[in-house]
């Protein structure tokens, strides 16, 4: 009997901890989901992007102001981005005011952004929030 019992015991403790497994490598596997389907919309917001300025490439005259311009509204994107939406989050990222960040958005024509959560999990069509893939350690512009 107690061979019986202590059999049991061992198979309990294993169906828990297969149990654990499954459920830590479900978990696992959703954030991983996640991140990709993420970094897939991102990817494809970048190929359009790209697509829509391969024709300024040539270009011979460079407007500092326009590039800066245009870098700046950028880093304000990949900070929504990066805070999910959430302005005064972004703006500590970039180091400048809320309201700075919200006049700066609205001089660029930068919409709220908005995070997409179907009940699907499918990612957002391509242009519906504006994103664009940022790098780490990015720096932002001077207010």
């Amino acid at each position: 009997m107690e061979v019986n019992s202590f059999t049991l015991y061992r198979q309990k403790r294993q169906r828990e901890r297969q149990l654990n497994h499954v459920t830590h490598s479900s978990a696992v596997v959703n954030i991983k989901l996640d991140a990709l389907k993420k970094l897939a919309q991102a990817l494809l917001v970048e190929v359009s992007s790209l697509e829509q300025n391969k024709g300024e490439v040539g270009r011979v005259n460079l407007d500092l102001s326009e590039e800066v311009r245009e870098f700046e509204a950028d880093l304000i994107r990949c900070a929504l981005v990066k805070t999910d939406g959430h302005q005064a989050q972004a703006a500590r990222l970039l180091n400048i005011k809320p309201t700075t960040l919200h006049e700066k958005m609205k001089r660029y024509g930068i919409q709220q952004f908005e995070v997409q959560k179907d009940e699907s999990d499918e990612p957002p069509v391509e242009g519906d929030a504006e994103t664009t893939i940022c790098e780490e350690g990015t720096e932002s512009t001077p207010e």
